[in-house]
């Protein structure tokens, strides 16, 4: 009954999928006239609310009028706006129906409150969850197979706080799940006590994942929220797969796991003792991790993945692939942010993300230029070249300037197609070589394929305490650190530096930019700082890697983490 369920759920994610597809591919062929159209739609809706009547919305008739009477705005802007709704005030920056808030992370500043509209939260609920089925669809047919009955680990725990005016507020990749709630059982290892919690920072996420999925043979997809998480996920479940064996075979849980009493006891109502699957993990355990990857060794049916891996999150992927392998297809989300689902990929293993023209207005300012009179929009946009995005979403942001960059490297038909490259606020520069997070990824790669090792995290510090100022990496190494080779692996890092990047070299040579240093981090070290985001109330869903140490807290935290030659 199982597996019959489990078809029945596949073939109606299916369909679902493949109409999403065949949408896209309409709005897609008539892009520039989607766009001209939604941007009106918007106008005319929201010209009678206060920020409408206030920008003089009811004289926009066309994109140089927008461009001309309405302001670039950023957060800031709208956060008294906000807080107004919340108490139930309506009519302020949109007259779109909602019923949601969504939230930013607060990993890279300051968290945010977004509102949601029907429409936004219908969009992500079609890309973000039935779309990806569509694409794998797609991909087991052209390898002439059927899709599996879909039962698998995911990594996302999912909860919603209520506000003062009754609406709920969520991250916005909660959605998709917390819409689905009765169908999860169906497709989920996890028990609805743990893949639905209001406080996620008094468990030990990883372990109850584990616990429950371990013993699942028959897994067939894994899907997570960002690969970093699961990466995180693996990498313990490497450390501890004895602990994890043992609580299979006597069908318990670890009492050394943080979790809720009330949780702790609905969860071991649901466990039995499993010797049999104990045995049969604990051989392949036993045979390692480097040789062969344990996923497909652990779970036979997994046959695609899916998350989050573009942009600074896409070096994750290949030490994902020590566990998992590269056979895996994976469907990456595409480009998300808590104001709107923008852009998504038609086809599994594919950085290439389709620009959604139904869901926001869209302009752009090329990214060698400082003309904000004068953007542009997607008719405009050229191949190869990459640009700051500025949003217009479908919930009462206008003109939102969303700080990314992303980079056209195609179209699909009149739509752009994206991927996307670094976030304008996290630029280092000490000296003029003007550091992007995109160019720091690319060092950390040439590092890892010259020396055969991989990071489980790096971070970059520019120092300006010194003179001159100078570059430092902390990286976790995914083996045992050999604090003997740092200066090793930072002349290989200055090396790469200044290879890509043409205006360092000067700098080095004329003084006024410093030797790089790299300084080795203790193992756990970035599982450590989620903790520390996540008890502070940070959803992990949403919880981007730390790459640049732009402020005094992270360097207190991860300076405090590195190891010293004098205690080796």
């Amino acid at each position: 009954m199982v597996n019959l369920k489990g078809h029945i759920l596949a073939e109606f994610g299916a369909l679902l999928g493949k109409t999403e597809h065949l949408k896209l591919k309409l709005y897609a062929q008539n892009a520039n006239k989607v766009q001209e159209n939604v941007l009106r739609y918007l106008m005319k809706r929201n010209k009678n609310t206060e920020y409408g009547k206030k920008n003089n919305f009811d004289k926009v008739n066309s994109v140089k009028d927008y461009q001309k009477l309405v302001p670039l705005t950023y957060y800031d802007d709208y956060t008294e706006y906000v807080q107004r709704m919340i108490k139930g005030e309506k009519g302020l920056i949109t007259n779109a129906y909602s019923r949601r808030f969504a939230g930013s992370s607060g990993s890279t500043g300051k968290a945010k409150i977004i509102p949601l509209s029907a429409w936004s939260e219908w969009v992500c609920q079609c890309f973000a969850f039935s779309a990806p089925v569509g694409c794998a669809v797609k991909w087991f047919k052209r390898h002439g197979k059927r899709m599996p009955p879909q039962k698998g680990l995911l990594t996302a725990e999912v909860g919603c706080t209520e506000l003062e005016n009754g609406k709920t507020f969520s991250c916005l990749s909660s959605i998709p799940l917390l819409n689905l709630k009765p169908l999860v059982p169906l497709f989920a290892t996890s028990p609805k006590e743990l893949q639905y919690t209001s406080d996620d920072t008094k468990m030990n996420s990883h372990y109850l994942k584990l616990r429950f999925s371990l013993p699942r043979k028959e897994v067939s997809y894994i899907g997570t929220i960002f690969i970093t998480t699961l990466e995180s996920m693996f990498f313990y479940m490497e450390e501890n797969w004895e602990m994890l064996c043992d609580d299979i075979e006597k069908g318990i849980i670890n009492e050394s796991i943080e979790c809720p009493p009330e949780m702790r006891a609905k969860l071991e109502k649901r466990l039995k003792p499993n010797p049999e699957r104990a045995e049969e993990l604990r051989k392949e355990f036993r045979k390692g991790f480097d040789n062969e990857p344990i996923v497909p060794r652990i779970w036979p049916n997994i046959s695609w993945m899916y998350g989050m891996g573009t942009g600074a999150i896409a070096i994750y992927q290949r030490k994902l692939e020590r566990y998992m392998g590269p056979n895996i297809p994976a469907h990456y989300l595409g480009y998300v942010a808590s104001e709107a689902l923008m852009a998504v990929p038609i086809e599994l293993d594919s950085y290439e993300y389709v620009m959604l023209p139904q869901n926001g207005f869209y302009e752009f300012r090329p990214v060698d230029s400082d003309d904000y009179d004068n953007l542009l929009t997607i008719k405009d946009l050229e191949v190869g070249k990459e640009y700051e995005v500025i949003l217009t979403n479908m919930s009462g942001f206008y003109r939102y300037r969303i700080e990314d960059v992303i980079r056209v490297t195609g179209f699909y038909y009149e739509s752009p197609m994206v991927t996307f490259c670094y976030r304008l606020n996290q630029i280092a520069n000490i000296s003029g070589e003007k550091m992007t997070q995109m160019a720091f990824d690319h060092i950390v790669n040439g590092m890892c394929e010259h020396l055969d090792e991989l990071f489980v995290g790096y971070s970059i510090y520019a120092d300006h305490s010194t003179s001159p100022g100078h570059y430092v990496m902390l990286i976790e190494t995914s083996k045992e650190a050999d604090v003997s080779k740092e200066e090793e692996y930072a002349k290989l890092f200055e090396e790469l530096f200044c290879k890509d990047n043409p205006s360092a070299q000067p700098v080095f040579k004329n003084g006024s930019l410093g030797r790089c240093e790299v300084k080795f981090l203790r193992r756990g070290t970035y599982d450590d700082y989620r903790q520390v985001l996540k008890d502070r109330g940070a959803n992990l869903n949403q919880v981007k890697p730390i790459k640049l140490i732009d402020n005094e807290e992270k360097k207190e935290f991860f300076f405090s983490h590195i190891i010293n030659k004098e205690n080796e």
